[in-house]
């Protein structure tokens, strides 16, 4: 077949676009594609090497102000015990009476309340935590005692013994710092001045106290105000600081009479009687020597 030369110039044209279309379809499209696809994924990881970069011209001064904010934290945390039990209301009302005259007739005492969590954990979430904490304790413990109990009895039981105080402490006390709330109840009955000094006296206090409500009123027949004052004693755990139990000074536990006037009374009749007793007996004897002083002559004339 003779194709003539005008032909294959045609032929050789269509040829080439052909070509090139298939070139660019399979070959460069793909290619752009690509392109703007790692084009789009660079954008972010620019800006955060930008961000990277920024971070990393001033890291001196974020260093510093992470420690001055930790510090502060430290401080802040450090104030707060870490727990309050009953007998620190019981000692907070006794020295409210002793300080400011103030009558504390009842103490009500309420149970612990879960306030927060620094890392903003929820209550359960703490005690899942505590929980699985303490079981890897005895697991770990489970396996020590397992190892030596064949050899050692004693020394098993002993380590058993501190397992169980690791797990008590580990119950009681979680890793992070958790807030606590204990609300105290204190009925009263004072002047109008000792309200006012009660407030002033627990913003003094070492611990975290707050008053969370106070109610008055004004009582006609004594001239004094009743009422009763809610106290919130904060504490919190993980914190590393150890339960300091409050000083309730000199206590009296008792008395060996419960009568104490009776036996005064009783004591000084004894007394009297045993001075009575004494100056009779005094005087009976000197009447016996007076007698037989007397009985001798008449003995002697008898004789003679």
């Amino acid at each position: 077949m003779n194709i003539s030369m005008r032909d294959k110039k045609l032929l050789l044209m269509f040829s080439g676009v052909a070509v090139f279309g298939l070139g660019w379809f399979f070959g460069y499209r793909p290619q752009m594609e690509e392109a703007a696809n790692i084009e789009a994924a660079n954008k972010p990881l620019e800006e955060r090497l930008s961000n990277l970069l920024e971070l990393a011209g001033n890291r001196d001064f974020y260093i510093s102000e992470t420690e001055n904010a930790q510090n502060k934290i430290n401080e802040y945390v450090s104030k707060f015990p870490s727990d309050v039990k009953e007998e620190n209301g019981i000692v907070l009302a006794q020295n409210i009476e002793n300080s400011l005259g103030m009558q504390i007739s009842n103490v009500g005492i309420a149970t612990k309340e879960f306030v927060a969590s620094i890392d903003g954990s929820t209550e359960e979430e703490i005690a899942e935590q505590n929980e699985t904490m303490s079981e890897q304790a005895n697991s770990q413990t489970r396996e020590q005692i397992d190892e030596i109990e064949g050899t050692d009895s004693k020394a098993a039981e002993e380590l058993q013994n501190a397992s169980d105080i690791a797990a008590a402490q580990t119950d009681s006390t979680s890793q992070t710092p958790v807030l606590y709330r204990t609300q105290d109840t204190l009925e009263f009955t004072g002047t109008y001045a000792n309200l006012k000094d009660v407030v002033a006296y627990l913003a003094e206090q070492t611990g975290r106290l707050t008053v969370d409500n106070m109610n008055a009123s004004y009582d006609t027949s004594t001239g004094y105000l009743t009422g009763s004052i809610v106290v919130n004693m904060f504490s919190m755990t993980g914190t590393g600081n150890t339960y300091t139990e409050p000083d309730a000074g000199q206590v009296a536990y008792g008395t060996s009479n419960l009568f104490g006037t009776l036996e005064k009374a009783t004591a000084n009749t004894a007394q009297t009687s045993e001075e009575n007793g004494s100056d009779g007996q005094s005087d009976n004897g000197q009447e016996g020597e007076n007698t037989d002083e007397t009985a001798a002559p008449a003995d002697d004339q008898g004789q003679s």
